[in-house]
């Protein structure tokens, strides 16, 4: 069951409701076993029929209230908002911008149209386009101009099955989200993964496992999507081994089904690494093997456990060691490494690394046909140590907790790369051809079983060289050059490389690979590099437009199709995307398949494809109900399709029952032009029904990191949304320049000025959303607040303000001095101390605190055992409160919590906190206060 909330994150890759490490780790588990990976933060809209959106409109004529007016995306430039019977004030400026964009009926939603499917084996015999037009104008008919001339009484009113929807139905508060009212269930769903990719869509069964409840419990099930007949249990989610019951946590199979990796006590140390048990499953006899360096006696808590790419293997790293053994003999595990310690890193990734750069804890790639592989050996020793204090074990001291953490301009580790020819058996270092240690990998991946592919940078990510290495030959060459000062950026997190095999309907011989890179407009789009060593890539996708999240998520080798996602249609939406490599129309041109319908520009998509491109799961996440389905790839981009081969696993009836309940907010993306010309999106959240006699508190929530998306069409549920409905205040979620998705010009404003154009960006969106409905806001009531850069961008918003726009101030986790965090992050945007002077100590730095005296009043909140941003960073802010004599704020302290604050039942009390001190705040109560 999963608890819709909202991901208050840095680098875009936070969330908050995972159990937490007694070690004061920093991720949430990704192991529990219904848990989908990137489940989307819950609604913020109504999910709505055609009826319900009728009767929505007819509310909105009959009362004299701002602000609750929807409009089908669907029908093109038809202004619902000019229909209205009844005329808005005046100056209630609230709605009076056309990006105002409800959730359109979701039957409605990814109408196949036929100018937007791929090919033939995507089109669905839709009618001609002269049939669609004709529909859409009698839908308006229907939908708006009959209810018009038909509006009920106010008594009358219902919205579907929702009930009736008058003043008198509830607000929810943020405890009411944490009792579940709004939670939504996915069914457990994932791909199989074969050894290799499959080549056609014969081959492609849509292998897939589950968990069900069977007679003896819950059981794991591998499935087929084109075979329905098809099942095979896989076995219990619980296991005895010498007399103990086990729960997995997690699980992976083999593709042949006759192994699995199972992990059980699994501990979260980081972001993305753990420590846990693993057992090897003969999923034929059900015999179940710990997995275990040799000569143990006992089980041992691993970093992790994997198969190779071909199932051939297990391999494990345990103390810092890489360890091997065959996922078929009961024979011998074999060490590969023996200098494995606290500074020595085998395989695996130290702080740094998987924060700032992998996204992971593995430091090992395989080739495809598990002949070989590289590995990465950290050497940390030269590298800080920061040190904090856990105080909650039951000691009579607390014990200290020690992590390597460069800071900017300290020791980074040092990475050195080592092949393992498991044919020839031969282990040897590879010459990455650095004089010196002081580099960044990036990336790492195999295009072929004989060409592994490298990103390095320097130490400020400048430069990037993408190296091959021959394993035949024993060859390295640097193929290309990325020089980010030439686009005034940076070398952000890489996307992984989609390799492309040979062809030889095409004349293809050599593998090649798709690389998203900057383009000469500034973009990141999709580059196609013939072969491993091409130094030019021929662009694929260009436009003023990105490709987002994950970047491609699929390949279909029978017609050359790459798939992937991207904000083409909407800047703060996502949908899926096609080009083929076949499709070249001359002069290096392709055309790009929009593959769902663009009129529904608020739609938020994911998607995962089985490794033929047959199949598809479709994440819908946004704007309205999120909805998971699962079926042939043609199938769940038609949200109308009848074929019956579409499997919904998603259970959102709790939600419903929550809709007969309460009146959500609702919620609009828009954008505003600031007085140099740059435009900024920003989400606005207001309650379901406006007075416009009343004035209404504002609540602004701003994150801003470099490169970042925070505020997107993805359904949200969480503290914005009860701040909304319960104490009835307007909400906004502000982007500022700097932030990621709209282009490199957009995105180098942080370069070298951290905290500059962001509260500069804040405080003039908010001012002039005041001034537009000046009458109706509460101008002593305006409050600020943010989580990590969030609470770095509140800090120096309040600084920058002097006090003229906020009233109130809430930072969570702050930064406040660049110096005091990590290396790579820091000086990828500010580049070194000794480069940056001015930067580190003027621009990036909480530097002023006298503006906080004019403040009604402000929270600051940390948590003592957090491994990201350290609390030095609020304790300093704090002396400097003391210095200049500001008593006019709180300060909530939670023991052992990490970044995500919620070890202890923190999770609920810091919401709980955050939403009753703004009540507090709006209620006046804080007017007096003198402490």
């Amino acid at each position: 069951m999963s608890t819709f909330i909202k991901t208050h994150k840095r680098k875009n890759s936070h969330k908050f409701l995972g159990p937490q490490a007694t070690s004061g780790a920093s991720m949430r588990s990704d192991f529990e076993m219904d848990d989908m990976g990137d489940i989307p933060p819950p609604l913020n809209l109504h999910q709505q029929t055609q009826e319900e959106e009728q009767r929505q409109r007819q509310r909105q004529e009959q009362q004299e209230q701002d602000g609750y007016s929807y409009f089908t995306e669907t029908i093109p430039d038809i202004d619902l908002e000019q229909q209205s019977l009844r005329e808005q004030p005046s100056s209630f400026l609230l709605d009076d911008d056309d990006e105002r964009l409800s959730s359109s009926p979701t039957p409605d939603r990814n109408l196949s149209w036929e100018s937007w499917y791929i090919h033939k084996k995507y089109s669905h015999n839709k009618n001609k386009l002269l049939c669609i037009s004709t529909s859409a104008l009698l839908l308006v008919f229907f939908i708006v101009i009959i209810p018009m001339l038909n509006t009920p009484s106010d008594s009358s009113r219902s919205n579907g099955k929702n009930g009736n929807l008058s003043r008198k139905r509830n607000k929810f508060t943020i405890n009411d989200i944490f009792n579940g009212d709004f939670s939504v269930d996915h069914k457990t769903f994932h791909f199989i993964e074969p050894a290799s990719r499959l080549q056609s869509h014969d081959m492609d069964p849509g292998l897939y496992y589950t968990v069900e409840d069977k007679d003896l419990g819950r059981h794991f099930v591998a499935k087929q999507l084109f075979n329905k007949d098809f099942e095979q249990d896989l076995g219990s989610t619980k296991f005895f081994y010498d007399d103990k019951e086990y729960t997995v946590m997690n699980v992976i199979f083999n593709y042949r089904l006759d192994r699995a990796i199972l992990m059980t006590d699994i501990v979260p140390e980081f972001r993305h690494s753990s420590k846990g048990y693993y057992f090897l499953k003969d999923l034929n006899t059900n015999k179940i093997t710990p997995i275990t360096p040799p000569a143990s006696n006992s089980l041992e808590k691993l970093s992790y456990a994997a198969f190779s790419p071909s199932y051939n293997y297990v391999y494990f790293v345990y103390e810092n060691n890489l360890y091997l053994k065959s996922a078929y003999n009961d024979g011998k595990v074999t060490q590969i490494t023996n200098d494995g310690s606290s500074n020595i890193l085998n395989a695996k990734t130290g702080w740094i690394y998987e924060e700032e750069v992998l996204a992971s804890d593995k430091g090992i790639w395989w080739a495809p046909d598990d002949s070989k592989f590289v590995f990465a050996k950290i050497n940390e020793t030269d590298v800080p140590s920061y040190q904090f204090p856990l105080y909650t074990t039951g000691n009579q001291f607390p014990l200290t907790k020690e992590i390597k953490y460069p800071k900017p301009g300290t020791p980074n580790p040092k990475i050195q790369l080592y092949m393992l020819d498991l044919i020839n058996s031969v282990l040897y270092q590879i010459n990455t051809g650095n004089k010196d240690y002081d580099f960044i990998l990036y990336d790492a991946q195999w295009v072929s079983s004989d060409f592994f592919l490298f990103k390095e940078t320097d130490r400020a990510s400048k430069i990037m060289n993408v190296k091959s290495y021959n394993a035949k030959e024993s060859k390295l060459e640097i193929v290309r050059k990325i020089d980010s000062t030439k686009y005034n950026g940076w070398i952000e997190k890489t996307f992984k490389i989609l390799p492309i095999p040979p062809k030889k309907s095409l004349d293809r011989t050599e593998f090649g690979y798709v690389d998203i890179a900057v383009d000469q407009e500034g973009y990141n789009h999709l580059f196609y590099f013939p072969t491993v060593n091409s130094t030019e890539g021929k662009q694929l996708t260009k436009g003023q437009w990105e490709v987002t999240d994950r970047g491609i998520v699929g390949f279909e080798y029978e017609s050359d199709t790459i798939f992937f996602t991207a904000n083409q249609i909407g800047p703060m939406a996502q949908h899926l995307y096609a080009v083929s490599l076949s499709d070249e129309r001359g002069d290096d041109h392709y055309t790009v398949q929009t593959l769902q319908d663009p009129n529904q520009k608020n739609d938020y998509y994911d998607f995962e494809l089985s490794s033929s491109g047959r199949f598809a799961m479709a994440k819908y996440l946004g704007s309205s109900t999120p909805q998971y389905r699962v079926g042939p790839l043609s199938d769940v981009l038609d949200a109308n399709s009848e074929s019956g081969r579409v499997i919904n696993l998603t259970d959102d009836s709790e939600f419903k029952e929550a809709l007969e309940k309460y009146n959500l907010p609702v919620t609009s993306y828009k954008n505003i032009v600031l007085d140099d010309g740059v435009t900024i999106n920003y989400i606005e959240i207001k309650p379901a029904f406006m007075d416009p006699k009343k004035k209404y508190p504002v609540l602004v929530n701003v994150y801003g990191g470099p490169g970042s998306q925070t505020f997107t069409t993805k359904s949200s549920f969480l503290l914005e949304q009860a701040v909304a409905s319960g104490l009835d205040a307007i909400v906004l979620q502000i982007e500022p320049r700097g932030t990621g998705t709209k282009g490199w010009k957009f995105r180098s404003w942080a370069k070298k000025k951290l905290g500059f154009y962001e509260p500069r960006d804040v405080t003039e969106v908010v001012q002039k959303f005041i001034k537009m409905n000046e009458p109706h806001i509460d101008r002593k009531r305006v409050a600020i607040w943010g989580w990590s850069y969030g609470g770095f961008t509140t800090l120096k918003t309040i600084e920058y303000d002097k006090g003229e726009t906020f009233t109130y101030a809430m930072a969570v986790a702050p930064v406040t001095n660049w110096t005091f965090y990590d290396s790579i992050y820091t000086e990828r945007y500010m580049d070194a101390p000794l480069n940056n002077e001015e930067g580190y100590r003027d621009i990036s730095v909480v530097k002023d605190v006298e503006p906080f005296k004019n403040l009604n009043r402000f929270l600051i909140i940390h948590g003592t055992a957090d491994d990201n941003v350290h609390i030095q960073n609020s304790y300093e802010f704090l002396d400097k409160l003391n210095l200049a004599g500001i008593r006019n704020y709180d300060m909530h302290i939670f023991p052992d919590s990490d970044h995500s604050i919620r070890y202890h039942n923190a999770q609920v009390i810091i919401y709980q906190k955050l939403y009753y001190w703004l009540e507090t705040a709006f209620n006046g109560k804080f007017d007096n206060v003198n402490m």
